[in-house]
């Protein structure tokens, strides 16, 4: 007979060029000017979800298996989100959120190395609550599915959570994010011709807990320590340079503005810059580097350079002798994205 319809939703992960950091609430409209830009990449979050079949079973259940952690987990319906734990318990908890009638099975995987500074695990959770949004047939906005993924991912880390990571999982594609009194205002860029060829996106191998790095840098802006609030709001004022770099298509100031923010970064928390990562920059320098940054909140994970003209070639095998792995994907690529899958049969 006929199976029940499978859905497939994928949501990318991003580069954050500038004002990373900044997205978070309440730093979003305490720093002056607080933009965010960033540039979505083909290095996807995937989630497949289809009706299990009762088989004569009473009750209901979840199973919820993630391919690239090899994990799963397996939950009658309906879930007490108090009582969730566990490796999956963000996407247990966004699961039951949508209060689901019927028993599913969502597989999940992530092509983004784990704890790479490219918001990986929002992807994820945009991906899987927007299939879970078409499953349940909820009906709920992407606006609405954003700030609940968020608001989850919150509850999960206990530290503030910024909003740049489901933006552009949400909407894709290059764009200013400027953080305003009345919530956040995206301005699309085109990508500009020839970024592709000169950037390079490089893996440390080394993890690391962004939600640490975050809150050192929120504690000592919200505690008014001098060096940490002129440094936020500099980076503030080149994220606004950013954008006009990027609308103009000057890839050296681009390249130029990626280093200025990336020095910013690193004195802003011991944690942003370890001894590799600032080997790994020094050697990327010399090989024709304009400027190269960390990834998200640093600590290890990506780095993100821009080379000169002619010169990616040579700053991508110099941070691969650093240690480091690079990572090909597409730029600009398209937002969250649900469709059908042909009916299986059981």
């Amino acid at each position: 007979m006929r199976g029940e319809r499978a859905l497939l939703s994928t949501a990318p992960t991003r580069i954050d060029l500038a004002g990373g950091t900044l997205d978070i609430w309440p730093l979003s409209v305490l720093v002056p000017g607080a933009i965010t830009v960033n540039l979505a990449v083909g290095l996807k979050a995937e989630v497949r979800i289809e009706a299990l079949p009762a088989k004569g079973k009473p009750g209901s259940r979840m199973e919820i298996i993630s391919l690239d952690r090899s994990a799963r987990a397996v939950r009658k319906l309906p879930v007490n989100p108090s009582k969730v734990q566990g490796p999956l318990a963000l996407l247990i908890r966004l699961a039951a959120s949508f209060a689901p009638q019927r028993s599913f099975r969502m597989v999940c995987r992530a092509e983004a190395p784990a704890g790479a500074g490219l918001g990986g695990s929002s992807s994820l959770g945009i991906a899987a609550a927007g299939a879970l949004n078409r499953f349940t047939g909820a009906g709920m906005s992407r606006k609405r599915l954003l700030r609940r993924v968020l608001n989850l991912e919150t509850v999960e880390l206990r530290v503030p959570t910024g909003n740049q990571d489901h933006l552009a999982a949400v909407h894709g594609g290059l764009a200013a994010y400027r953080h305003t009194p009345d919530g956040t205002e995206r301005t699309a860029i085109p990508v500009p011709n020839g970024l592709g060829e000169r950037l390079v996106l490089a893996y440390t191998g080394l993890p690391r807990n962004s939600g640490a790095s975050n809150w050192d840098m929120f504690r000592r802006y919200i505690d008014g320590e001098g060096t940490t609030v002129s440094r936020m709001e500099a980076i503030a004022r080149l994220a606004g340079e950013m954008t006009d770099a990027l609308a103009s298509g000057d890839l050296d100031q681009i390249g130029r503005l990626v280093g200025e923010e990336g020095k910013l970064r690193n004195r802003l928390a011991p944690s942003v810059a370890t001894p590799s990562i600032k080997a790994a920059g020094r050697a990327a320098a010399r090989a024709g580097a304009l400027g190269i940054k960390v990834c998200g909140a640093g600590g290890g994970g990506c780095m993100v350079a821009l080379a000169s003209a002619g010169r990616r070639d040579a700053v991508a095998a110099a941070l691969v002798r650093a240690g480091c792995r690079i990572l090909e994907a597409g730029l600009g690529v398209r937002g969250l994205y649900v469709r059908d899958l042909p009916a299986t049969r059981q």
